[in-house]
């Protein structure tokens, strides 16, 4: 019986075809693609190191302004950021797909944050407010005025201190100052002097004054007055009616006296 060679059992397939050729393909298309992945690795570097260098430069422009006294500040107390660094500042603290968010950007925003809190927190501090409403009045014949007793309706802060006819300023600063006497009296002219006593000498700040008429049914008048002052440490403020016997309105709403700080 005839014996089979084993080179003649193989199965036979074209001429030179043992598998390189097939390869050829797949690896150039690796290739491409580790390629791709190397450039936009790189370009996603480029941008944030862009980015990075900006913020910082615009982040020392705002320190410099900061120490300078530059307009650094907008509104009552708050950073401000130009539309440039904003935009920067936002992109700081969003994902930019190549590497995630940034850690300096949060840091910055809630830096800001603080800072915007502590500006708040110091000028509710500083601002004083005193509105005051009559409780009685007192003739003085031998001066011929009338003085004006005070209470509080409206206290907040400690610069300002209502002491019976009298308003004492504890903090020093810049005041807006109004004040307001219903009368109900038929002598020919009625009003009110606000006067401030302090470091050895007295002022008139404002008066006020308004015709009435001689009818008692109809004489009724107000006499309103306003105005800005610098105050100091230790003035006192008073209204005063320069008429004995004065006839006016208790009611908070037509008689009363106040100051804001600014």
């Amino acid at each position: 019986m005839p014996t089979s060679s084993p080179s003649l059992l193989a199965p036979k397939g074209p001429p030179g075809d043992m598998g390189g050729p097939v390869r050829e393909p797949a690896l150039s298309v690796a290739l491409w693609l580790s390629w791709g992945a190397a450039l936009g690795a790189v370009a996603c570097a480029m941008v944030l190191l862009t980015q990075q260098t900006e913020l910082q430069t615009l982040r020392r422009e705002v320190s410099r302004l900061q120490r300078t006294g530059g307009p650094s500040e907008k509104g009552e107390g708050y950073l401000w950021l130009s539309p440039r660094e904003q935009i920067l500042e936002d992109s700081q603290h969003q994902d930019s797909g190549c590497w995630g968010k940034s850690s300096d950007g949060v840091e910055a925003r809630e830096n800001g944050e603080r800072s915007r809190r502590r500006r708040a927190v110091k000028q509710k501090k500083k601002r004083s407010v005193l509105h005051l409403v009559p409780v009685n009045i007192t003739s003085k014949e031998d001066s011929d005025v009338t003085e004006v007793m005070w209470q509080p309706a409206l206290w907040r802060g400690r610069g300002l201190e209502a002491q019976g006819y009298v308003i004492r300023v504890w903090d020093a600063g810049i005041y807006l100052l109004y004040s307001q006497v219903l009368f109900h009296d038929v002598t020919f002219t009625m009003g009110q002097v606000v006067s401030r006593e302090g470091q050895g000498r007295q002022e008139t700040l404002f008066r006020c004054i308004r015709s009435m008429p001689s009818n008692p049914d109809w004489a009724y008048n107000s006499c309103y007055s306003a105005g800005v002052f610098h105050l100091h440490q230790g003035d006192t403020l008073s209204v005063i009616i320069p008429r004995a016997r004065a006839k006016l309105s208790l009611s908070p709403h037509g008689t009363f006296l106040g100051l804001v700080k600014l």
